[in-house]
């Protein structure tokens, strides 16, 4: 989606290195597991935006979906979101007594999903190790 990216010497081309060093530590700080919030801009003067989107926010996402779009990378930074104090124990709880098989759906990075049921007692090691335990959106299609 990044064609560039904006760092203490200026702006450069996004080049492959860089670009799997940077989906690396994304990928890292999604398994600790933090949210991984990134930050990029394209500059694009109000009237542009209006002649080609107007209204159309479907357009817009399509646009996006198809790269059409050059953004410059700022960076991205991973924010620690605790499990509230009684999820592990409700989940052991109805599992144990309700016996009843916990799934989660999450919007998060696969990473991040995969620890936080981990955390939460939906996943076991066991669970882990399986190919088809945790996917992704395209998959449970």
């Amino acid at each position: 989606m990044c064609q560039y990216i904006q760092g203490a010497t200026g702006i450069q081309q996004l080049n492959p290195d860089l670009t799997t060093e940077i989906r690396k530590e994304v990928s890292s700080m999604a398994s600790k597991p933090l949210r991984v919030i990134a930050f990029a801009y394209h500059i694009m003067d109000f009237e542009e935006w209006q002649s080609a989107y107007g209204e159309a926010s479907k357009i817009f996402e399509q646009a996006l979906d198809d790269r059409h779009i050059n953004f410059t990378f700022l960076g991205a930074f991973g924010l620690k979101d605790s499990l509230r104090p009684n999820v592990k124990s409700a989940i052991k709880y109805v599992q144990e007594k309700g016996h009843l098989q916990i799934r989660m759906i999450s919007g998060d990075h696969i990473e991040t999903a995969k620890k936080v049921a981990h955390k939460a007692g939906i996943l076991t090691d066991e669970d882990l190790e399986k190919e088809n335990a945790v996917m992704d959106a395209e998959d449970f299609r």
